[in-house]
């Protein structure tokens, strides 16, 4: 599933004028997660959203946030 399609990252900002502490400790939105399919449901304009529980990784690979939420369809693919 890829992070920033979900949940809909649209702050282009470069990394590079970032405080060190920042790109470290926040969270990485621009990768692939594995992630569990809960549920399909249907939008009145014909897509489809799917029910999703994933973790978004930090930075510096020492943490990350437990997430639980209805995403576009395009955000997910099955596993290899």
């Amino acid at each position: 599933m890829h992070i920033a399609t979900a949940i809909g990252s649209t702050d282009g900002r470069p990394a590079n004028d970032l405080p060190l502490r920042v790109r470290g400790e926040g969270l990485i939105l621009d990768v692939q997660v594995p992630g569990k399919l809960w549920a399909w449901a249907r939008t009145t304009t014909g897509g489809w959203l799917c029910k999703i529980t994933f973790a978004i990784p930090t930075g510096n690979g020492h943490g990350y946030l437990d997430v639980d939420q209805w995403c576009p369809a395009a955000a997910v693919r099955p596993c290899q």
